[in-house]
């Protein structure tokens, strides 16, 4: 099966035209490498050949980079090392070929696309859609086909380390300005850009023919081109990294230093370097987990969430908002931005101007990190049209509920709602924790009614729960989760359970957490210690960001469910009733000021804290929260409210901020082991009480030798 192929033009100029006839992208696996030897045999032979221009057969799609899967299956590190020689030694002979070369890109060139084509001489890109970058790490790895050795050449070392450390991806006009590219095209004229590239570069001098790092400014000629810059450049970026990611995640550190070692070195020697680096990468547990991470988001937004996979979801091009607080903002701007028109409505004008204030400010924070032009921010602004009564949902194919989490406000709404939308529009509900079999009850048309739980800040968490009530039709559940996907969001499918699947987990995490201040051990060293194992922020941290009040309200449903294992929060019960609400109202477990967050002394006494308990180390202290998110996970896959491990997993990483570099909860527990995670369970039952018991289904994998995960 042929991949490469070449295809030689007029004027002695050949395509090597990438079309893997087996796959809709084209990856760079073992075959594909065997199929380009073949094709660069075939040009090293030619004799005629004037220049190359490298180019995919794929319309709208160059190279997405490697294969995916066969990263995360590959554990034999012999196997990695002859990989990553054979495509240095491929990618080494286009760049040694005799002849100019130019890759003419269009669509994705990620990875190992982008480091094949920074072995030809010169690139050129599409304007339209194209996506340029290096995204290895977000995988636990390195670049490794060249990219840490070619790229700092081409665009100096700065962009070369924002590039490969942060994973972004760069259109065709950006690609150009960095020096990634020599020319951004449009689409139809691409390859005759490629052509005039050709011969511009071919009347270079010998030896010069290669696209090279220039400096464009002051201060790229006092970072990148000189050796005390470079230093600085280099300290910075480890330091940076150390601080965002605890020293948890080696592929960053390791891809700064294989730069730094191959920087002054020639090519050749540079790519020792990397090969060293990138193999333990490979086959480490950090790794294997960002792939599963990664492959099981791809699914989620794939996979079809009914057994009819025939069944396609009914378009949607109007939404109606009811509820025009912080969520209901949020939940306006993400669908603006992605063409939906919205209709938010709120019975309190002050409530919609705070609603459109929230629109705004998210619009004025992506376009400071994006530079939006504002003619297309007040494009979507002028999508969101506000009201005060309910004229205009008789259009709108989806109405989503965000207003308080009160059970008979919520229906009162839904009876409005209902009556008024168009036959055939679903109706939704964004609860955090009320049951949605039970927000249905009194409904005319209960098959169109579907939870919705989108998480704070709408705008930054990628996860939606689609929650499927006990009367939610197969149609209604399909509309809803491509709704999701169309909004940029990854859909996890949960069954109506109390908390659902994200906040029935954390509760116990968080109440086990206050069961340590009751204790006596002090607050902050409990968040850091969560700190230290991965999570973004400590539980205390957490509960004043979401606000005391709805944590209190989200503690009472989970308590009236679970009362063996989620008891009631008498800390969150006093702090509340002193007015002490979090960071919205300056005060909550901590004090806040603006963005910054204090220790207040103070605490202790308004709580009636026992004295400070000292000797326990930042592991007993993590072991107790963690353990009772593992038993709570297992349990709903037990209980059925979630389909697999792997869901819940996705669900806590991208709804909680579990640490991916664990793989999920339950994957954690399988790193564990879990007749380790049984026998400590046993042991915290007997010393802390009944909320420790082991479910079933832990104990049934851990007396079989099983696993969550394969």
């Amino acid at each position: 099966m042929s991949v490469f192929r070449v295809e030689m033009q007029p004027g002695g100029i050949a395509h090597l035209v990438m079309d893997d006839p087996a796959r809709k992208l084209n990856v760079l696996d073992e075959g594909a490498l065997g199929s380009l030897e073949q094709a660069l045999t075939q040009l090293e032979a030619h004799a005629e050949l004037s220049g190359i221009i490298l180019h995919s057969g794929k319309p709208g799609s160059f190279i997405a980079g490697a294969d995916v899967d066969a990263i995360g299956a590959i554990t034999d590190s012999g196997r990695v090392r002859a990989l990553v020689r054979r495509g240095h030694a491929a990618f080494s002979r286009l760049a040694a070929l005799r002849v100019p070369t130019v890759a003419a890109i269009e669509g994705v060139c990620l990875g190992g696309g982008l480091e094949m084509a920074l072995a030809c001489d010169s690139r050129v890109a599409a304007e339209e859609e194209t996506q340029i970058g290096m995204p290895e790490v977000l995988l636990g790895i390195i670049p490794g086909f060249g990219g840490t050795a070619r790229l700092p050449r081409l665009v100096g070392l700065s962009a070369a380390l924002d590039l490969i450390l942060t994973g972004r991806t760069l259109d065709a006009k950006r690609a150009e300005k960095l020096g990634l590219i020599a020319k951004a095209a449009p689409a139809a004229w691409l390859l005759e850009a490629a052509e005039k590239r050709l011969g511009e570069i071919a009347r270079r001098p010998a030896g010069r023919r290669r696209d090279a790092f220039r400096p464009r400014s002051v201060t790229q000629r006092l970072l990148d081109a000189n050796y005390f810059g470079r230093a600085i450049v280099l300290q910075q970026a480890r330091a940076g990294m150390l601080r965002r990611t605890g020293g948890h995640y080696p592929a960053p550190l390791a891809a700064i230093e294989t730069i730094e070692r191959g920087l002054d070195l020639p090519v050749q020697r540079a790519l020792v370097y990397e090969e060293n680096a990138i193999v333990p990468l490979v086959v480490g547990a950090v790794c294997k987990n960002l792939v599963r991470v990664f492959l099981l988001s791809e699914d989620a937004r794939r996979r079809s969430p009914v057994a009819d996979e025939s069944l396609q979801p009914a378009p949607v091009a109007r939404l109606a908002l009811a509820g025009a607080g912080v969520m209901g903002g949020g939940i306006a701007e993400l669908a603006s931005r992605f063409g939906l028109e919205v209709r938010l409505r709120d019975v309190r004008p002050e409530a919609l101007q705070k609603g459109l204030q929230t629109v705004r400010a998210v619009l004025d924070e992506r376009g400071r990190s994006r530079r939006t032009p504002g003619r297309e921010k007040d494009g979507q602004m002028a999508r969101i049209l506000p009201a005060l009564e309910l004229t205009g949902v008789r259009h709108a194919d989806v109405a989503i509920e965000a207003v308080v989490e009160d059970l008979d406000v919520k229906r009162r709404v839904f009876a409005e709602l209902e009556v008024r939308l168009p036959g055939a529009a679903i109706l939704a509900t964004n609860t955090s924790s009320l049951s949605v079999d039970a927000l249905a009850d009194g409904l005319q048309h209960p098959a169109r009614f579907v939870g919705l739980h989108f998480f704070n800040p709408v705008h930054r968490m990628p996860l939606v729960e689609v929650v499927r009530g006990a009367k939610t039709s197969d149609a209604t559940l399909v509309t809803a989760v491509a709704l999701a996907r169309r909004l940029g969001k990854t859909p996890v499918v949960v069954r109506d359970s109390p908390g659902f699947v994200v906040n029935r987990i954390l509760m116990p995490y968080l109440r086990e957490a206050m069961h340590l201040l009751e204790e006596g051990h002090d607050l902050q060293a409990v968040d850091r210690a969560m700190r230290r194992f991965g999570m973004p922020m400590g539980p205390f941290e957490v509960l004043d960001e979401v606000g005391l009040d709805v944590a209190k309200k989200v503690a009472g449903v989970l308590s009236a469910a679970f009362p063996a294992r989620m008891q009631s929060a008498p800390l969150l019960d006093r702090l509340v009733s002193a007015g002490r609400l979090g960071r919205k109202c300056g005060l909550g477990f901590y004090r806040h000021a603006g963005r910054t967050r204090t220790a207040d002394p103070a605490l202790r006494a308004l709580l009636a804290l026992p004295a400070l308990r000292t000797g326990t180390t930042p592991g007993q202290l993590t072991e107790r929260m963690v353990l009772a998110m593992v038993n709570e996970g297992a349990r709903c896959v037990e209980d059925g409210i979630i389909a697999d491990a792997g869901q819940v997993d996705l669900a806590m990483i991208f709804g909680a901020g579990f640490p991916p570099f664990r793989g999920g909860v339950l994957r954690h527990a399988d790193a564990l082991g879990l007749p380790h995670v049984v026998s400590r369970l046993r042991a915290l039952r007997a010393e802390k009480g009944g909320r420790f018991e082991p479910c079933a289904l832990l104990v049934t994998l851990a007396e079989s030798g099983g696993a969550f995960t394969a």
